[in-house]
C-alpha cells in the first residue's frame, strides 16, 4: 500500500501583518490628519485617497474578509448622519422632500462628512484586521497612550468575550423557563436579564481585581510581543506618510 503524506502549509502573512504596530498606528494618524484637513470639493484628492486605500486592499487581499466585517457595522451610523445633514444646513435650496428643504451647503457637508468618516474608519478597520489584539495594545502603549487607557481597553476587549456567552446562557435559561412574554412583559424580562448580567459582571470584576492584586499587578500591561523596528517598517512608514502628505499638498492645495 502506498501511504499518502498530507503536508500542511501555513499561509504567509499579508504585507500589513508584517509591519510593526506602532508604524501602522502612526500611518493611520497621518492618514486621518490629511483626510480631515482636506478642503471641501477637492475631488481629485478624494479619488487619490480612495485609490491608495484600494491599493492597500489589493496588496493585502487575504485581509479583505476581516476588513469588511469590521467596517460594515459602522457604516449605518455614518449613513444616518449624512441623511440628516442636507436638511440642517441653511443656504441655497436645491430641492424639497415633503416639508423639508435640501440645501446645497447641506448636501456638500453630507458628502464631505460621509467620505471623510468612511475613509478614516476604513483605515482603522484595516489596522484592526491586520493586527492581533495583543500587538495592537502594545503598539498603543508604545505610541504614548496612557497605561490606564490601554488597560481599560484591554479589559473591555477581553471581558466582552467572557460576558457575551454569559448573556447567551441567561437568555437560554429564560427561554427554557418561560413561554416568551410579549409587549411590556418582554421588556420587563429583558431588564431582569440585564440586571442579573450586571451583578454577575460586578462579582467577576471583584474576583479578577483580587486575583490581579495577589499577583502583583502594577497597572502596566505585559505582553508576549516585544516591539522593535526593522528596516522595512521604517521604509514602509516613511513611504506611506510621504505619499499621503504629497497627495494632500498637491491635490488639496
Amino acid at each position: 500500500m502506498h501511504e499518502k503524506t498530507l503536508i500542511l502549509t501555513e499561509t504567509p502573512p499579508a504585507l500589513l501583518e508584517r509591519l510593526e504596530p506602532r508604524v501602522k498606528l502612526i500611518c493611520v494618524a497621518a492618514w486621518a490628519l490629511c483626510i480631515v484637513t482636506a478642503p471641501p470639493q477637492r475631488w481629485p484628492l478624494l479619488v487619490a485617497n480612495v485609490a491608495i486605500l484600494a491599493l492597500l486592499l489589493v496588496t493585502n487581499a487575504r485581509l479583505a474578509g476581516r476588513f469588511v466585517r469590521r467596517l460594515l457595522p459602522a457604516l449605518p451610523a455614518i449613513l444616518g448622519i449624512c441623511l440628516f445633514l442636507p436638511f440642517l444646513q441653511p443656504g441655497e435650496p436645491i430641492g424639497r422632500l415633503g416639508f423639508l428643504t435640501i440645501t446645497r451647503p447641506g448636501l456638500d457637508a453630507a458628502i464631505r462628512v460621509g467620505s471623510a468618516a468612511t475613509l478614516c474608519l476604513a483605515a482603522v478597520a484595516l489596522l484592526w484586521a491586520s493586527t492581533r489584539r495583543d500587538q495592537l495594545l502594545v503598539g498603543l502603549r508604545g505610541v504614548g497612550l496612557p497605561a490606564i487607557f490601554v488597560g481599560l481597553l484591554a479589559f473591555m476587549l477581553r471581558y466582552l468575550d467572557v460576558l457575551r456567552p454569559e448573556l447567551h446562557r441567561l437568555i437560554d435559561a429564560r427561554t427554557a423557563r418561560t413561554i416568551g412574554p410579549r409587549g411590556p412583559g418582554r421588556l420587563r424580562s429583558g431588564a431582569h436579564v440585564i440586571g442579573v448580567l450586571f451583578l454577575r459582571a460586578h462579582d467577576r470584576a471583584e474576583q479578577v481585581a483580587d486575583a490581579m492584586a495577589a499577583r502583583g499587578y502594577t497597572g502596566e500591561l505585559r505582553g508576549l510581543h516585544t516591539p522593535h523596528f526593522h528596516r522595512h517598517d521604517i521604509l514602509a512608514g516613511v513611504t506611506f506618510c510621504g505619499g499621503v502628505l504629497a497627495c494632500r499638498l498637491t491635490l488639496g492645495a
